[in-house]
């Protein structure tokens, strides 16, 4: 009689440890070797080598009392393997193509967009945004912007408030990292700031500058003055420091006027700058603390005074009783928009 190895005794006492005989169990675990039960699932080791893995509620009886009593005699071991969560790295977009200093004159130009688009009606807020989108890295299906303007009256779309909340998704569902305009600094030199770091600038035209774009273009495109205007995206500038001079690159939604070059002085009360957008892949930039670095009275304003206070953030101007009263806020950043 051959001598009764540890490995076969184990065997045995699970055997009689199972109640009702072994062919109850299933046959495809009835050649198990060893089985580990956590977190509601059976860990099982094949004889053939093989490992399956099954949910406890899903196993009959018997199965489930051989399983577990084989986990007892001979658990199986976790393996030194590991699983490793690591967070995608999405590449910066690129979006800088230009950025030079020829003496007095700096010209920066952002790539344009991939895809131009030719706006449907009067949806060029649509349209704005979805080239704002593309310099940015963020592509815009057709499918996606028909989902907007389709339940809109083309020629009056801004009459409708899911117009709006269509276009705050288009946007949002790329989840980007936008920032606003604050009235605290100037508009335009804001714009050259964020133009300087890649971000295009989304801008629009509440009163009509037909006599600044190239001729040829009045009366064949809708344009409400008013309130809505025309919606475009500023991608580039020239500015010349010396004479301050300078000009806007606009990208725009007509086939026939793409993209044109604006005069700084002609932009000047007719365009009016929104929000910028980092390209897709930038880290969101931690905001400075505000240090106040110089305090000049313009022009009292009744018992108040005005004053130009710059910062390290950009020029704000406050109405205040004194000098003091200015630096304390806007380094307290409580001044009013």
């Amino acid at each position: 009689m051959l001598p009764i190895t540890r490995k076969k005794a184990s065997i045995c006492a699970v055997l009689l440890f199972v109640a009702g005989p072994l062919f109850a169990v299933s046959p495809k675990y009835q050649d198990a070797v060893r089985a580990r039960i956590e977190n509601g699932y059976a860990v099982v080791l094949l004889a053939n080598g093989s490992k399956t893995m099954v949910p406890i509620d899903s196993l009959k009886d018997e199965d489930r009392a051989w399983l577990t009593a084989l986990s007892l005699q001979s658990p199986l071991a976790h393996g030194k393997s590991e699983v490793k969560v690591v967070r995608e790295v999405v590449p910066t977009k690129k979006t800088i193509a230009v950025s030079t200093t020829a003496g007095a004159l700096e010209t920066v130009q952002l790539v344009p967009p991939n895809v131009p688009r030719d706006q449907i009606g009067a949806t060029c807020m649509v349209y704005a945004r979805v080239h704002w989108l593309d310099i940015a890295g963020f592509y815009v299906d057709n499918v996606d912007i028909f989902k907007v303007i389709n339940n809109a009256d083309t020629e009056r779309p801004w009459i409708n408030p899911a117009y709006y909340s269509g276009m705050e998704n288009l946007v949002m569902n790329f989840k980007p990292v936008i920032h606003d305009w604050s009235p605290k600094v100037d508009a335009f030199e804001w714009t050259r700031a964020e133009l300087r770091k890649g971000r295009p600038v989304l801008a629009s035209f509440p009163r009509e500058v037909w006599q600044d774009l190239p001729p040829g273009f009045v009366g064949k495109h809708p344009w409400n003055g008013g309130n809505v205007g025309h919606q475009v995206v500023i991608n580039g500038f020239t500015w010349n420091r010396a004479t301050h001079e300078g000009t806007f690159h606009i990208v725009n939604s007509w086939s026939e006027l793409p993209e044109f070059d604006l005069k700084t002085e002609a932009a000047r009360g007719a365009m009016e700058v929104e929000q910028s957008l980092s390209p897709k892949g930038e880290a969101r930039e931690e905001t400075a603390k505000v240090q106040v670095t110089k305090v000049v009275l313009i022009r009292a304003v009744g018992k108040l005074n005005l004053y130009e206070v710059q910062t390290n953030n950009g020029v704000e101007r406050v109405a205040t009783s004194d000098e003091n009263a200015a630096r304390a806020m806007v380094g307290s950043g409580d001044s009013a928009d």
